[in-house]
């Protein structure tokens, strides 16, 4: 027989499961780490938009209140009194209450009938989320969510209007 058609020889054989091994290997890593780091976005992303949230809703309320509550060593439940005309008897109570990790907003009318109840946030960490009161109608908002390895935190400072105080 001629050598050319003798075959693949053992060596040869080798070389090439082991070019194949590493590219199998090669591959399966970054596929690995690209699914991995799509996950870590993804929670990312959830946890920072419900930070957002809690933001917005809060500072919103705050601002137009006439008067803001803080309650608990935390300022949770928060209860806001906002005016719906020039008479206080009248004002609507807005709360914000934690149950577990979902930060709730319940509001209801002068004669303490539940007018709605949204879900605003969920994955806070309620552990590290505060509002407190700085004087002269501004409070300190601190907001941590969390989810699997991500967090978000923000801190802002809300302030009511002046013709709200």
């Amino acid at each position: 027989m001629k050598r050319a058609e003798r075959g693949f020889m053992l060596i040869e054989m080798v070389i090439a499961l082991a070019l194949i091994s590493a590219i199998t290997g090669a591959t399966v890593m970054t596929t690995t780490a690209s699914v991995k780091t799509y996950q870590q976005t993804a929670e990312q992303n959830i946890v920072l938009q419900q930070v957002q949230n809690a933001g917005y809703w809060i500072s919103r309320d705050v601002k137009m209140a006439r008067s803001v509550v803080p309650a608990g060593y935390d300022g949770f439940p928060l209860i806001l009194y906002i005016p719906v005309d020039t008479d206080e008897n009248n004002d609507h109570r807005v709360y914000y209450v934690f149950q577990g990790s979902k930060l709730k907003r319940e509001v209801y009318d002068p004669s303490n009938n539940l007018i709605s109840r949204n879900l605003v946030a969920d994955y806070i960490d309620v552990a590290n989320t505060s509002f407190s009161d700085s004087g002269f109608g501004v409070y300190q908002l601190k907001i941590r969510a969390s989810k699997g390895e991500a967090f978000v935190e923000a801190d802002y400072e809300v302030s009511q209007r002046l013709g709200s105080l």
